[in-house]
């Protein structure tokens, strides 16, 4: 039984490159579904106000 490949996967650079975009594309969507994956914080306008206002504030001794 002879296996059908595309001829770009019949060479063995064509297969390294293949194998190569294959994860990282897999990993671009791990990334993606760990850090964006629609987990916004949507503030309201007074708690981004405080924060800004009060953020380089030091108690000095």
């Amino acid at each position: 039984m002879k296996k059908f490949l595309p001829d770009f996967l019949q060479h063995p650079l064509g297969r390294e490159i293949a194998l190569a975009i294959a994860i990282k594309l897999v990993v671009i969507v791990a990334i993606f579904y760990a850090f964006f994956d629609g987990r916004a914080v949507d503030p309201d306008a007074d708690s981004v106000a405080d924060r800004l206002l009060n953020s380089h504030q030091h108690i000095s001794p």
